[in-house]
Formats: structure tokens, C-alpha cells, sequence
């Protein structure tokens, strides 16, 4: 006959879980019985054999070591079959436990089925198979309930793991909702506008929170002026960027500054301020209502257009300069200032690469040249219409799962 402990059993263990013999213990008070029982499971499986004469010394032995199944006669001297698997119980309740019992014991053991949470029992004399089987059985049973208790208690981690990272993740978005809070704080209210002169922008961050910025300051001698700016990066770390740009910018509020001086002293600020590796692109326009004019100084920022109503043109006007936070104050040299004077119905466009490097289904970029397009279509239009067109647009262009970068456009119209 095979033996259960090596062939017969199933195969419950997982990769890499190697369990050793199980390990029985016998108790009888008559010694045939013990000994029949230890030759029968040598022979016929691996299992380790505990024999004990005395249900007494069984108990002490169970509160010293384990075991796998336990096996006990029902009548013996001192204390009983029943008696000692109450203990079993209460000290191993994993354990399976097995009554022997003579024919007039029957009553008995039943008993023990409710009592003790019997797993079986094995009347006298018991059928060697019979008796093989029901102690595999035990065993397999045992092992089995092992392997669910595990991966409950895996599944218990994982799932408390879950409920940590839920928490944590619930933890960052509030965070990343108060920084959004913050970032939004530090906007402008409201843009400026007067004699005619309209301003309109739209920002889009490709996250919560974003490295693109833009503002506005109130000068002397009732100009203004505008900053877009676009921190390399996204995310927490471009996003912290904007408010060192806050602060390099509204320094010169109120004060008779020009876009050169501005852009000088912002570099400044940005050179010393800035993590080492973050550098912002950006554009200071300073606005004149009375000219009505325009005059900017580009630092790294795709070149503005000029959309000119009555020629009806829309031209990118080539202004280059360095990006800002690179270069010491001493070696900085900002790019050449540009004016532009408006016009009714003209409008002076600044963008960050967001926009232009918007990409479809085919690797094009959405460029210069569709935003070109974009602005003579919509040449008449409103500052407000003409942003929103845009970021339409270059949407309706873009493939469905293209990673979105920072979007800022900032529009200068006169009406």
C-alpha cells in the first residue's frame, strides 16, 4: 500500500515552501496499542511519531511542543481520552484530534464531536487502511488550513497595505489640493486693462499644480507690466519655482523699470534662489496704455506673434534672449528690447512650448505653423476668444493619450 505521508497526500504546499514530516503523537495507557499504531505509520509513511503511555504526561508535553495530529485512547486511568483533548483544544485548537474507542464507547465518542471538536473517530480494532486514511485526511486538512490561515494573512497585509497607501495617497492629494490652492493664490485676481487695451490669459497645468506662471504689476507713470514664465519640469518641483518668480517680479512693483531692468534683476534673484538644474524660459512685457505700445524682452520663450488686424497678418516677432537662473548677474545680458506698437483690433500673443509642442497620432507637433493658422482664422477675434481657440485647437490635434506639458498663453489686444 502507498504510503500517505509521501505518495497519497496532495501537493499543498507552495514554491518554495518546504514543510517537514508531520508529527503525530499517540497516547495509550496499553502499550500494544502505541506500538501497533508506531510500526503501521513507520512502515507506511514519514511522519514523526510522539508515543506517550499517559494522557497526563501528554498534556504536559503539549504545553511544551507541537504537533500536528493528536491520536488518544478514550479510556484511561487518571484522566480520559476526552479530558486530555479538551486540553489539546485549548492549548493547539489547530490541532485535529482523533478518539480510539472500543465498540461500548461509541456513545462517548460522539460526545466528543461537540464537546472537542473531534475530527474522527476510529473504533477498535481499526481497519489498517481505514485508520491510514482518516490520519491522512487529519493531516491534509491541517496543512490546508495552514496554507488558507497564510494567505489570509497575506491577503490581510496587502489589503492593510492598500489602506496605507490609500491613506497616503488621500494624504497627497489633499497636499497637492492646498499647493494647487496656494499656486492659484498667487495668480493675478484680474489682468489690466485700459484705454482700449485688453489682456486675456489661459493656464493649463499638465498636473495639479505646474512650473508655468504668468502676472502682472502695476508700474510708475501708469504702465504695467507682464511676465510669462515656464520652469523646466512639472509637477511639486517646477510648481515651488513659481513663487521664487513671484517674488523676483513684484520687487519691482510701482517702480519706473523698464523690461530690461526687470528681466535683469528677476535672473538675479533666480540665479541664487533656484535649485541647481532649474531654470525658467520666460518674457517681461511692459505695457504703455497712453502709446498705446508694447515693449518686451524674451528669455527663452517661443517668439511671440504679432497679429496685425489691419494688414491682416499674423507674424512671429524674432526676439531670442537666455534663459533665466543660468548665468550670474555679472554675466547675464539680457536680449535687446522690442516694441510694438498696437493698433485697433492688433494683439500681441506670448505662449509657452506647451502649446506648440502638443503632438498627433502621427509624431507632428501642433508648431508655428497651426498656430499661425489658428490666428488668421481667428483674425478680429477677442484676446479671450483667440487663447481659448487656441488651447481648443491644439487639443482637437493632439492624439488622445499625448503627456500634456504646462499650457500658459498670455494675449495683449487693443479693441
Amino acid at each position: 500500500m502507498a504510503k500517505p505521508g509521501k505518495t497519497m497526500s496532495p501537493d499543498i504546499s507552495t514554491s518554495g515552501d518546504k514543510r517537514p514530516p508531520a508529527r503525530i503523537l499517540l497516547v495509550d495507557d496499553d502499550a500494544a496499542v502505541t506500538d501497533s499504531l508506531t510500526s503501521l505509520l513507520t512502515l507506511e509513511t514519514d511522519y514523526e511519531i510522539i508515543r506517550c503511555g499517559s494522557a497526563p504526561k501528554a498534556a504536559q508535553l503539549l504545553k511544551e511542543t507541537s504537533v500536528d495530529l493528536i491520536i488518544t485512547d478514550f479510556l484511561m486511568p487518571e484522566m480520559n481520552g476526552l479530558q486530555l483533548l479538551a486540553e489539546a483544544k485549548r492549548l493547539h485548537p489547530e490541532v485535529p484530534r482523533i478518539l480510539l474507542t472500543g465498540y461500548a464507547d461509541k456513545e462517548n465518542a460522539i460526545r466528543a464531536i461537540n464537546e472537542v471538536g473531534l475530527f474522527q473517530f476510529v473504533e477498535k480494532p481499526w481497519d489498517n487502511e481505514h485508520i491510514l486514511l482518516v490520519i491522512q485526511n487529519a493531516i491534509t486538512t491541517k496543512s490546508l488550513q495552514e496554507t488558507l490561515t497564510d494567505r489570509i494573512r497575506e491577503l490581510d497585509e496587502v489589503l492593510l497595505q492598500r489602506s496605507r497607501l490609500q491613506e497616503r495617497d488621500d494624504f497627497l492629494r489633499e497636499e497637492l489640493r492646498q499647493a494647487r490652492q496656494l499656486q492659484q493664490g498667487m495668480l493675478p485676481e484680474a489682468l489690466p486693462s485700459s484705454n482700449g487695451l485688453v489682456t486675456n490669459a489661459v493656464y493649463l497645468p499638465a498636473l495639479d499644480i505646474g512650473g508655468d506662471f504668468y502676472d502682472a504689476i502695476q508700474l510708475a507713470d501708469e504702465q504695467y507690466a507682464l511676465l510669462v514664465a515656464d520652469a523646466t519640469g512639472h509637477g511639486i518641483p517646477a510648481a515651488l519655482c513659481t513663487a521664487v518668480l513671484k517674488f523676483a517680479f513684484t520687487q519691482f512693483s510701482r517702480r519706473p523699470v523698464g523690461a530690461t531692468e526687470i528681466v535683469r534683476g528677476m535672473n538675479k534673484v533666480l540665479h541664487h534662489a533656484l535649485p541647481s538644474g532649474t531654470f525658467v524660459a520666460g518674457a517681461v512685457a511692459v505695457v504703455d496704455p497712453s502709446a498705446p505700445s508694447c515693449t518686451f524682452v524674451n528669455a527663452g520663450l517661443p517668439h511671440p506673434y504679432w497679429v496685425r488686424r489691419g494688414t491682416n497678418t499674423a507674424e512671429a516677432v524674432g526676439a531670442e534672449g537666455f534663459m533665466l537662473g543660468v548665468l550670474e548677474d555679472e554675466m547675464y545680458e539680457p536680449a535687446e528690447e522690442v516694441t510694438v506698437s498696437l493698433q485697433s483690433g492688433d494683439m500681441l500673443l506670448f505662449y509657452t512650448d506647451g502649446l506648440s509642442e502638443v503632438e498627433n497620432g502621427g509624431g507632428e507637433q501642433f508648431d508655428t505653423r497651426r498656430l499661425h493658422e489658428v490666428l488668421c482664422e481667428r483674425m478680429g477675434d477677442s484676446c479671450e476668444e483667440v487663447c481659448n481657440a487656441l488651447v481648443q485647437s491644439s487639443r482637437e490635434f493632439g492624439r488622445p493619450d499625448h503627456t500634456w506639458d504646462d499650457v500658459t498663453i498670455l494675449g495683449i489686444g487693443l479693441r
